[in-house]
């Protein structure tokens, strides 16, 4: 009933019926002069007119609605169906149009009308809210993504159970993503002039007996797009474009797999559960059903699960960080020496008025730009980057939509590179970038459609952190750069092979490839000589004698070098012999695009490079990082916490491969500048290279990125700092941080220089809490599903307690201690609601021997308990850190936390266990510890944390013993006896007014006024 109301509106009285069935009321009352309010539920409104394009109509209606400040959405009706639109929460802009017609199939339709009725929402408000959500773009982006990463797999699982997961994925994905971009094509009407074409495919084969596949899209995609049109045996396939190969190549994981199709029924699927279900268009569209190429990177990088992207480090990077970003750095990168000047590069990046004279030598300059991405993923930066530099070609020289689309093709030839590792992510940013040029094709016939160029030399898949060359040039044994003929030959090559069509595409790829073996061999054999020649030096002076005959001692940097010589012979040696396959079997730049580094290097590196935590990087893999990148050095503490992330070898990189001036434009983990492990890349950075901007992205800015952590927009240029230089902290300038201040020793402080002042003032306005009290982390169970538990009833010396892998157990009162776990904790006071496990002598050694019921309850669980990481032997009850239980005169705080809350243990529950959800710092006497709780507490000790703590998602700062260690306590007796006494009368009444405790600490620290309300500017709420 109601499909057949949808499928014959045409009037506002059908919207009012189609509405009534969806649960709203009737009302038909007028709303302005044309539309009418067709239905509504409580206070909101379902405005309806008549319009021959009820697409824009529906938009138009949300608008006015949202300018009206009312709750609602609008309806246009008409010949072309219905379409829904809402305002959009927050802006005078309306959500994009819910179309409902012919081609739209009846189950995708009944689902969004189901989807607008009101029977879960509370309220008008709520209910908003939820149309709001249900008619964005993330809505139809993520519906998108679920279909399209089930039938992925669905099509993998399908293909033989002998061949490799991964191997069956490229080649599953392979056929999806052609399916993908013809959708697109067929947008365009280039499907033999037929929007429903693929279709039409599908249904007239399966008519005829089936097996679509082999008979419908093998010759499609491999006897009819790659084959030009004067090659075909006319008629068949003339009103099909020739795109080339690359896409409409059989990769070398399917010829693998020869003869192998999927079966009718999962093609049948494909359509009717994934592609029928949208509107494809390659322009941003307005129907909310739409699917364009701007929604795509969303979708690629969410297609690795949540292990691979916590192996490879790839996050998603939403679109207006990568807009931002990418006009930062190409300002900067059109402003290096001897280009533009800086006002004349924001000029023409703002697109305004330009002389003559200015247009011509910014054209000169956009020309010579070579912008590399060392992890492209799915080519978010690279493509903004082809956007912005298209935007400006056409400024500079304006034109037709023909000279944009030569003008795109010709920047992807000439301007950008991009590598990855993944060859999944080298797939997906080939394809984003063919949309981008087919976006733009003008062509209305066949035969005016240009073939896609060939992506080859643009895209590449490989290692950019590791390989012979690069580590030969980085320990400075590279000789100087080969013959400038070889070096002409490959880039000639490379140049050829992009606009190349039908056969002449593998000849040129052959001779590309023989180019770069020819330099590969002469590079490699260069390197060879040099590095045993700089080897044999070292070897003869670590084997020479002093006058006493005694042989004489390299220093430590020589014997690290001589170590990481006779590393990189060894790998010279490999890649020599790797060579005699007839191939380059590893990615290089010195042999893929000599040209550039001849040229003194990139001109920008941009990127969102792999995030990887230490522990998650091949114990081998970890040790080359380490022999090849001088920045890439653990802490001196151990653990892997304290291993440097893998995004700081791409800075260190990325600066190797930047030309003299040029500018590194990198996302990264926040934590670089913070954490222990990077302190040296900060030191290099802030005094070897010049900062242009710091920005730390916001919490909103960051809510799509899929990462834990916050990411810290890097943009420097390849330049020693000047030393008056100021690095601009946010996007207005007006925000400036002198750059000498970032060489200090420990973390980056990025707060503009007066607040700065303010953070000096306040750390030196008493002792560090670390001199007074070593913070630790709280113990470790290794197991706490199993030996922390809910107390439940005691019952004389036993008590009943409940835990998540030990279920219902009765344990002796005696091993039994409060557990304090982080969110137990607040303000001077601490709620613990469960216990542990605690077998220990007050001497600290764990018990010999249990009672009955606990010793039969360890037994039980034996084989748990001995498998935990730290477990090395002892007793099975051992736990691990234990000396946070053991102290006396306990201050404990949240590890995580928006600001400091801490309590002081012994005044509260002197038996309480903290867990490492928690800090413990055990202080000489209890009224130092009352006094260091208030300070934790106050509002000036919040201010420092959130300024060099390291960050957490949410706003949320990690309270680490580094962080609160900086923490100044009052250094006079006095000071700390007043504190004491104000903080043993809050831990009494479990609260404190905050305005006298921030008085009172401020007072104790001997803070200003003028520094207090600069302190103050910086406190998250109190949540």
């Amino acid at each position: 009933m109601l499909l057949d109301t949808l499928r014959a509106a045409q009037t506002t009285a059908d919207v009012t019926r189609l509405f009534v069935q969806l649960g709203y009321r009737q009302a038909g009352t007028p709303y302005g002069s044309k539309a009418v309010v067709a239905a509504r539920w409580r206070g909101f409104l379902v405005v309806a007119q008549a319009d021959s394009d009820p697409r824009e109509r529906a938009r138009a209606l949300a608008r006015q609605l949202g300018a009206a400040g009312e709750r609602g959405l609008g309806v246009g009706v008409g010949p072309g169906g219905i379409a829904i639109a809402a305002p959009r929460p927050g802006t005078a802009e309306a959500t994009r149009a819910l179309v409902f017609d012919a081609h739209l199939p009846a189950a995708v339709a009944t689902a969004q009308l189901q989807a607008l009725a009101p029977g879960r929402t509370r309220s008008a408000l709520h209910h908003s809210l939820h149309v709001a959500d249900v008619l964005s773009i993330e809505a139809v982006s993520n519906r998108f993504f679920r279909g399209f990463r089930r039938t992925w797999a669905r099509m993998a699982e399908a293909l033989p159970s002998d061949v490799p997961v991964a191997q069956r994925r490229l080649v599953a994905l392979h056929s999806l993503l052609r399916m993908l971009f013809l959708y697109f094509v067929q947008a365009k009407g280039w499907l033999a002039g037929d929007p429903r074409y693929l279709r039409s495919l599908l249904d007239r084969t399966l008519a005829s007996g089936g097996d679509f596949h082999r008979r419908a899209l093998d010759p499609l995609f491999f006897g009819t797009l790659n084959v030009p049109l004067e090659a075909r045996q006319a008629p068949v396939g003339m009103d099909i474009p020739y795109l080339n190969g690359g896409l409409f190549r059989r990769h070398p994981a399917e010829r693998r797999l020869t003869h192998t199709y999927f079966p009718d029924e999962l093609w049948i699927d494909v359509f009717e559960q994934l592609f029928d279900r949208y509107h494809f268009c390659v322009h941003e569209a307005r129907r909310v059903d739409a699917v364009a190429p701007d929604m795509l990177g969303r979708v690629f990088e969410r297609l690795m699960d949540g292990d691979e992207r916590s192996k490879t480090g790839s996050f998603f990077t939403p679109e207006d960080i990568v807009h931002s970003v990418v006009r930062e750095a190409l300002t900067a990168a059109l402003s290096r020496p001897g280009r533009l000047a800086p006002d004349e590069a924001t000029q023409v990046m703002d697109r305004g008025s330009l002389t003559a004279e200015l247009r011509t030598r910014a054209g000169a300059v956009v020309a010579r730009l070579r912008i590399l991405d060392p992890a492209v993923g799915s080519g978010a930066f690279l493509l903004g980057a082809l956007e912005a530099l298209t935007d400006i070609g056409m400024h500079l020289t304006p034109g037709t939509i023909e000279r944009r689309w030569s003008l795109r093709r010709r920047l992807l030839r000439d301007n950008l590179f991009g590598i990855d590792l993944n060859p999944i992510a080298v797939r997906l940013a080939e394809l984003r970038l063919w949309l981008a040029v087919v976006a733009d094709d003008p062509s209305t016939t066949v035969p005016a459609i240009a073939p896609l160029p060939n992506l080859d030399g643009v895209i590449r898949q490989g290692n950019t952190l590791l390989d012979p060359l690069g580590a030969a040039r980085a320990h400075a044994v590279f000789p100087a750069a080969a013959t400038a003929a070889l070096t002409r030959r490959v880039a000639e090559a490379r140049m050829r092979l992009f606009d190349a069509r039908g056969p002449e595409v593998r000849t040129l790829n052959e001779d590309l490839r023989r180019h770069e073996l020819t330099l590969g061999r002469e590079l490699l054999a260069r390197a060879t000589r040099s590095c045993t020649a700089a080897l044999a030096d070292l070897e003869s002076a670590a084997e020479s004698r002093d006058l006493f005959g005694e042989r004489n001692r390299l220093p430590p940097a020589q014997q690290t070098r001589l170590r990481a010589l006779r590393d990189d012979l060894g790998a010279l040696e490999r890649a020599t012999a790797s060579l005699d396959d007839g191939g380059v079997p590893f990615f290089s730049f010195e042999i893929h695009v000599p040209d550039v580094l001849e040229a003194g290097g990139f001109d920008l590196v941009i990127g969102n490079p792999p995030w990887v935590r230490a522990e998650r990087i091949a114990p081998r893999d970890r040790a080359e990082l380490r022999q090849r990148f001088r920045l890439w050095r653990a802490s001196d503490n151990r653990g892997f916490r304290h291993l440097p992330d893998l995004a700081v070898a791409f800075v260190e990189r990325a600066l190797e491969l930047v030309a003299p001036g040029g500018v590194v434009a990198l996302l990264l983990p926040s934590k670089v500048a913070s954490a222990d492990y990077a302190s040296e890349l900060r030191q290099h950075l802030a005094t070897s290279v010049t900062i242009t901007s710091l920005h730390r992205i916001s919490d909103q800015e960051a809510a799509g990125f899929g990462a834990t952590t916050y990411p810290l927009a890097l943009i420097a240029r390849a330049d020693p700092p000047h030393p008056t230089h100021a690095v601009r902290l946010a996007r207005s300038s007006a925000d400036l941080l002198s750059q000498h201040q970032l060489a200090r020793p420990g973390p980056w402080i990025l707060v503009p220089d007066r607040t700065r002042d303010a953070i000096e003032s306040l750390r030196s306005s008493g002792r560090p809490l670390a001199d007074v009290a070593t913070p630790h982390l709280g113990v470790k169970t290794g197991v706490d599903g199993l030996l922390v538990g809910e107390p439940l009833e005691p019952a004389g010396r036993t008590m009943r307690v409940r835990s998540l892998l030990g279920g219902m157990v009765t344990l002796e009162r005696q091993v039994l201690r409060p557990a304090v776990r982080g969110r137990d904790v607040r303000p001077f006071a601490v709620a613990a609601s469960r216990v542990v496990l605690w077998a220990y002598q007050r001497s600290g050694i764990p018990r010999q021997t249990l009672p009955a019921r606990a010793a039969a309850f360890v037994t039980r669980h034996a084989e748990v308990l001995a498998a935990r990481v730290d477990y090395r032997g002892g007793p099975l009850w051992t736990l691990f850190r234990t000396e946070p239980a053991l102290s006396g005169h306990r201050v404990v705080w949240r590890d995580i936390a928006r600001r400091p809350t801490a309590a002081v243990l012994d005044q509260l529950m002197a038996t309480a266990v903290p867990l490492n959800s928690c800090y413990v710092a055990s202080f000489p006497d209890r009224m130092t510890a009352l006094a260091a709780s208030a300070v934790l507490n106050s509002c000036w000790a919040a201010a420092l944390i959130h300024v060099t703590a390291d960050e957490a998602r949410g706003g949320y700062r990690r309270c680490n013993a580094r962080a609160i260690g900086t923490v100044p306590l009052p250094r006079s007796s006095g000071a700390l006896r007043s504190l004491a006494e104000l903080a043993r009368e809050a831990h009494h009444a479990s609260s404190v007014a905050h305005a006298d405790l921030d008085a009172s600490v401020a007072q104790a620290l001997g803070l200003p006024e003028p520094i207090q309300a600069r302190l103050r500017a910086l406190v998250p709420d109190r949540r």
